[in-house]
């Protein structure tokens, strides 16, 4: 016998109970796409379709999980690149002083070198 049906009616009831809440503790401005008491009624009378579009369609985006909460979450840690790091950023000046010392080098031997074919 399959015995998961109670189990999913309890979590569709269990969701249906979360929106109700949700909804009547949700500020009327945050609330999106319809007014809020549009929202709570679309949510009691259509229980599963309304709940799902509560969450998707009308409810604050980025927002906490408890029920009314205006809270953002926190975001995401995004990738940094190196031009972030005040380290890469000293690390370019060091990089272009040795730079600029090679390349005066370079140009002293080339310098000498031009000197002694010229001589020889």
């Amino acid at each position: 016998m399959f015995y998961g049906g109670g189990i999913v009616a309890l979590a569709l009831f269990l969701l249906w109970i979360y929106c109700i809440f949700d909804v009547i503790s949700t500020d009327e401005s945050l609330a999106r796409n319809m007014p809020k008491f549009v929202w709570l009624i679309v949510v009691i009378f259509l229980p599963d379709i309304g709940s799902i579009a509560w969450l998707a369609l009308g409810r604050p985006q980025k927002v906490g999980y408890t029920p009314g909460s205006t809270t953002l979450r926190p975001p995401r840690a995004m990738p940094r690149g190196p031009e972030d790091s005040p380290d890469f950023i000293k690390g370019l000046d060091t990089r272009s002083k040795e730079l600029k010392d090679w390349e005066d080098d370079l140009k002293r031997r080339e310098e000498d070198l031009k000197k002694r074919e010229d001589g020889e």
